[in-house]
């Protein structure tokens, strides 16, 4: 039906004349008003110059070339006059309602008729958000299309920097935390990290005198560092597991307490050596914590832009007092009070440790899932409008109250499910986790294995060095590994994302200096240590102790450093070889960074796991020449063959070893495609 004779018909025909002094059009006994012409200030006459207004042209709508989703292209008629400007007793007669004008159609292969709304479809206009059509299932992007939240950017210099992860608006979002804050937490955390970086290596210099005095094995000092090393990497586990339930601050604190009673009973065990395995027990137990956590709270707390940094700190500090320490130990126990002044100076390190964890360290765990969906991956990055951040609060006393008042030992709770208590075990066995772990095993062990029976070898005639002297050794390490750390940590500060041939250089390249470094030191001690023999076969202890001081004791220092910088450039490939995977299977950034800290914990365990077992074999291999002579020849040839063949893996298939970490840690999700029924239900 016609538009005109849809109107003639509810007129019941229009025979009327215009009206122009009344601006109404009358016919029929009918007056229908319509807005007057323009008339200027000067005269009440229309212009005469005006073009006459063209009589409406009818669009048939029901013909077969019209489309019924278009509006027409003419004007309606006006709407029905104001009580002023119409007759009194005249029926009011509605007008045509102009339809809704609606947006050009996609194609019909891209937006069926007959498929509902979905979060796709209904995107943003000028004005701001549509409602989603479709609510049969929240979905992704449902989530990140229809709630879309304004992307927040940094301030000052980093003004133009979009906040990556992005913060809720939350106060209590540790992203959102004013910068004392953060930095309070950062530092304290990096305290225990130190503290507990001094207690793994505090017997390196003193093992031969501990064995003299307990009057034990050799292998049963070791026992004191080695099997520490093992419970930390079964606490650093459980940490991991338990870390997703009731968060990490309840974590630390039990750790530190647990640090606390160690170090401590140290310091009054002088007589018994089952009471000194039992407080290093309790030392290892504290440990895990602050090996596997650390790195998780600094993610949790700082932007990407400004995290980089703060991690090549952490990395740094971990390396140089792990390594540093039995320089200043070895003349700590040169003091007539031996060994146990170590332990009394570690004791007064903890009355700022423990007010630090206890109040610089609150809860960094912090459930942002809903926030993490509007990441720069997703459609969202289209609504440039920047919020700032939160104010920043100066330190006041209210401040304080309001930050103590929120400092609770436990306030955080997880999800109690299997698949919750899985995610780290599940990152321990993935294969990037076991390769990284494979190419850096034989070094990382080897340099615990040697370090600890450092004072086995130089001790006993025929050398008789003091501790000052064996700690000196460990210059090599603390230099050459501390630049090997500081150079990739700022290198990868530049130039975050490495190509694979960087990650297959940075393989070859340490496995050629842990080689270097393992064989050298076996060959050259066993070289100045050749046994002449008297004229009746019997061996000379002069010639010993002759021989002895032909070993260039700055030589193995050298490449003892050699072997550090080999152990942490292969350690360097680590966390970029994580992030390419984790990124790759990861569903949105939150569950990336979670990955990223069970991978990164994972790797830390299994390393502690094989070198608490080096530190405790490596004296059983060393006690002859001939036995280190056989041990470092095997060791490195080792570490060249699995050096080789696992950088052929990564360069071969390292997509599809990523493939398989995301099947391992269950990220890739088959289940939709058993699924039936429409893809568009799903959506």
């Amino acid at each position: 039906m016609r538009l005109g004779q849809d109107i003639e018909k509810e007129l019941g025909g229009y025979d009327g004349l215009a009206r122009p002094e009344t601006g109404a059009w009358e016919g029929n006994g009918l007056t229908l008003a319509i807005p007057p012409s323009p008339i200027s200030k000067e005269s009440k006459e229309p212009r005469e110059s005006s073009p006459r207004r063209p009589p409406p042209l009818r669009l048939d709508i029901g013909s077969p070339g019209a489309s019924p989703s278009e509006p027409p292209n003419r004007p309606l008629p006006p709407r029905p006059a104001s009580k002023a400007a119409s007759a009194s007793d005249a029926p009011r007669i509605p007008a045509p309602t102009r339809p809704p004008p609606l947006r050009p159609q996609a194609p019909l292969g891209m937006n069926p008729p007959t498929r509902p709304g979905t979060a796709a479809s209904q995107g943003m206009d000028e004005k701001g958000p549509r409602m989603v059509m479709s609510t049969r299932r929240l979905s992704y992007g449902s989530i990140t299309s229809s709630s879309r939240r304004p992307l927040k950017y940094g301030s000052g210099k980093f003004s133009h920097v979009e906040l990556v992860p992005q913060p809720s608006d939350d106060p209590d979002d540790p992203l959102n935390w004013p910068r004392w804050r953060k930095e309070l937490n950062f530092w304290s955390l990096l305290l225990m990290v130190a503290l507990t970086g001094v207690m793994k290596t505090i017997l390196v210099t003193v093992n031969a005198q501990l064995a003299e005095g307990y009057e034990v094995s050799y292998t049963s000092i070791t026992a004191l560092t080695g099997v520490p090393l093992i419970l930390s990497a079964v606490s650093g586990f459980g940490c991991l597991v338990l870390s997703r339930v009731i968060g990490r601050r309840p974590l630390y604190l039990v750790s530190l307490v647990l640090l606390f009673i160690g170090t401590v009973w140290n310091t009054n065990v002088v007589s018994s050596f089952n009471q000194f395995l039992a407080a290093r027990i309790f030392q290892g137990f504290g440990w895990g914590a602050f090996d596997v956590l650390v790195s998780g709270s600094i993610q949790d707390t700082f932007f990407e832009h400004e995290r980089q940094h703060r991690l090549t700190i952490h990395s740094i500090v971990a390396v140089a007092t792990t390594w540093g320490p039995p320089l200043l130990g070895g003349v700590a126990a040169a003091d007539p009070a031996g060994f146990s002044l170590q332990f009394i100076i570690l004791s007064a390190f903890f009355t700022v440790a423990v007010p630090a964890i206890t109040l610089g360290a609150p809860e960094t765990v912090f459930d942002r899932a809903y926030t993490f969906a509007q990441t720069p991956a997703t459609g969202a990055s289209k609504f440039k409008v920047s919020l700032p951040l939160a104010p920043r609060r100066l330190f006041s006393v209210e401040t304080l109250n309001n930050y103590i008042v929120k400092l609770k030992p436990y306030s955080y709770r997880g999800d109690v499910s299997a698949a919750t208590l899985l995610q780290a075990p599940r990152a321990f066995i993935a294969p990037t986790t076991g390769l990284l772990l494979l190419v850096s095993l034989l070094p990382y062990g080897a340099l615990w294995g040697f370090s600890s029976s450092l004072s086995l070898l130089f001790h006993p005639l025929p050398f008789i060095r003091s501790t000052i002297s064996i700690g000196s050794l460990m210059t090599g390490p603390l230099i050459l590994g501390s630049i090997a750390v500081a150079g990739f940590a700022f290198h990868s500060m530049w130039q975050p994302n490495f190509p694979p041939r960087a990650h297959m250089a940075a393989v070859a390249g340490g496995s050629l200096l842990a080689f270097i470094g393992i064989l050298t030191f076996g060959l050259h001690i066993d070289a100045c240590m050749t046994r002449p023999e008297n004229d009746d076969g019997a061996t000379s202890i002069y010639a010993l102790n002759y021989l002895g001081d032909n070993v260039n004791f700055p030589a193995v220092a050298f490449v003892l450093g050699l072997l550090a910088a080999g152990v942490y450039t292969l350690d360097a490939t680590v966390k970029p070889l994580i992030r390419a995977s984790t990124m790759f299977t990861s569903s949105n950034l939150g569950v990336a960074l979670r990955n990223t800290t069970d991978m990164n914990g994972g790797v830390n365990c299994w390393r502690a796991v094989m070198a608490g077992v080096f530190v405790m074999a490596v004296p059983n291999a060393v006690w002859s020449w001939d036995g280190l002579r056989a041990l470092c020849i095997g060791l490195a040839i080792a570490q060249v063959v699995v050096g080789a063949m696992v950088g052929s893996m990564w360069w071969l298939w390292g997509e599809n070893i990523r493939r398989w970490d995301g099947r391992m840690m269950k990220l890739v999700d088959l289940e939709m495609l058993k699924r039936n029924g429409s893809f568009f239900d799903t959506d």
